[in-house]
């Protein structure tokens, strides 16, 4: 999925870069409603102008909105990001949708508490974490950018200094403390919005001549609520098992790690492993253990042996990012790994959700 974005985020490369900040330096307030044309220049000129990570700091309840929308001859698509916090009640939310011709993938997890909600299109479920941490989602993500630069990141990115120099028109709102700047290079007409004294920029839009668009928006405070639903349909917890691996003529493997990106911890009770086998377009169960016991031998009605293994690598009695896990047999049918979610009645991964963040 990492790579269907390219084309879209190249489009906007000469104008997308650095981070979102918020203009930092007060202006006299004579010039604050509406701002001349070179108090505007050089807070753009400023490089540290639009910075999310310090709107972060400051900020206790905070939302970015990214969209970014293209046109092409054969086809159209958007990306849009919605990271969303509140320090106070503990509840951080990640959203995007990603349509691309007739593909389209709508997401959303709020998180931070016991209990998560996880939606996918218009459809909400219930997820579970047994020991909850809350993470400040916009320094979390940028550490896993820096990270994996190649990654699918929020485009919470604009670069002031490459529009410091144009010249705006600036219309103003004392009232509602409000200013709109609107100027034009060669590529796009540029829409930016203020507010407050001293100005904040909280609103960038970028329509290009090409029919690809950009726009980018900031909330906070009573701007927007942040909540979990209750009485959800509940959601099994997103892992799978891969494809096996032959260690010889004889033994069939599955095994690794839980990945790093698996952020719950869930009671190793309310998991099995089963040995899933496909008969006349149906999948049934030869053989499984459940977690809590961490390693069984289980002959099928073939007569052949499943060596199941689970270990709580981490110790911290919880399944959870670090573990192992491996199965072992002698048998040669045809199979694949299911991990069955008691808590949820159904099979982990259903839910099919891009890479978590």
């Amino acid at each position: 999925m990492g790579k269907a974005p390219i084309l879209v985020l190249l489009l906007l490369a000469p104008v997308l870069s650095g981070c979102l900040e918020v203009p930092i330096k007060p202006c006299e307030d004579s010039e604050c409603f509406p701002l001349s044309n070179e108090v505007l220049q050089g807070i753009l000129s400023d490089p540290s102008s639009f910075d999310v990570i310090s709107m972060a700091t400051t900020e206790s309840k905070l939302k970015v909105e990214s969209l970014t929308t293209y046109s092409t001859e054969t086809q159209q698509g958007e990306i849009f990001w919605s990271v969303a916090k509140d320090d106070d009640a503990q509840l951080r939310s990640v959203a995007m949708r990603l349509s691309l011709g007739t593909t389209s993938i709508d997401t959303e997890i709020v998180e931070g508490a016991s209990n998560t909600n996880i939606r996918l299109g218009n459809v909400w479920y219930e997820g579970r974490d047994a020991v909850p941490e809350y993470k400040e989602p916009f320094f979390d993500i940028a550490e896993q950018a820096a990270a994996d630069p190649e990654g699918f990141w929020p485009s919470f990115g604009f670069d002031t200094t490459s529009i410091s120099e144009l010249d705006w028109t600036i219309t103003g709102d004392i009232l509602d403390q409000q200013q709109v700047a609107t100027g034009v290079n060669e590529t796009h007409t540029i829409v930016l919005e203020m507010r407050g004294v001293p100005p904040r920029i909280v609103g960038i839009e970028l329509y290009g001549f090409d029919d690809s668009n950009f726009v980018l928006r900031v909330y906070t405070d009573d701007e927007f609520e942040l909540q979990l639903q209750d009485d959800l349909p509940r959601s099994a917890i997103e892992f799978t098992i891969g494809d096996s691996n032959v260690l010889n003529s004889e033994i069939t493997m599955w095994g690794g790690y839980v990945p790093s990106g698996f952020t719950s911890e869930v009671n190793p009770s309310e998991l099995s492993f089963h040995v899933l086998v496909s008969q006349s377009d149906t999948e049934s169960s030869i053989a499984e253990m459940n977690l809590a016991e961490i390693e069984a031998n289980v002959t099928d009605e073939d007569g052949n042996w499943w060596a199941f293994n689970y270990w709580d690598y981490s110790g911290d009695g919880w399944f959870s990012a670090g573990d192992f896990y491996e199965i072992r047999t002698n048998s040669t049918v045809e199979a694949r790994i299911g991990v069955w979610d008691h808590w949820a009645s159904s099979w982990t991964g259903e839910l099919s959700l891009p890479n978590s963040i």
